[in-house]
């Protein structure tokens, strides 16, 4: 049997040899970047992928981590400058609206979203075909789950660890 460095280290976290994951465990080859506000760490996905909503999320987990819940304007500012600034792509968050269309809630925590920025025009459910956010110039866009992008993964982090 082939293990990777990520099932190595998912194994060793969940059997109690590791302890909570912090934001150097990361390899450089699964994350393009990192970059922190206040206690959330994120990372943008190295890899332009077509998967699931499912996976994405499963990959953030294996990291200690979920899809992105950006829970207000300044943090939903901040990742898009970011996101911006070191991606061409698609990059998905948490937020979608698979289980009722126009009711956006998150992947993980399954928490409402806030209102927040929208793109010009969205969310438009073009096709009737967009149940996943994607964070974009001018702010969030529904987007076609399956189309490959990039993800953002956030990491809560506990007690003050600096800036």
């Amino acid at each position: 049997m082939h293990l990777t460095y990520m099932t190595v280290l998912l194994i060793l976290r969940h059997s109690g040899v590791l302890g909570a994951p912090t934001y150097t465990d990361v390899p450089s080859f699964w994350v393009s970047k990192v970059f922190r506000k206040s206690n959330s760490v994120y990372y943008l996905s190295k890899k332009v992928s077509k998967i699931s909503l499912d996976r994405r999320n499963d990959l953030c987990k294996s990291i200690g981590g979920y899809l992105a819940e950006l829970d207000s304007r300044d943090e939903q500012n901040f990742v898009a400058k970011f996101v911006r600034a070191h991606s061409g792509n698609y990059v998905f968050t948490g937020g979608n609206d698979i289980r009722r269309e126009g009711t956006f809630v998150y992947y993980n925590s399954k928490k409402p979203m806030p209102a927040l920025q929208w793109r010009h025009g969205s969310p438009d459910n073009w096709k009737n075909d967009e149940d996943c956010l994607d964070i974009m110039l001018g702010g969030f866009n529904d987007i076609n789950c399956d189309y490959s992008g990039q993800y953002v993964c956030e990491i809560r982090l506990k007690g003050d660890l600096g800036s």
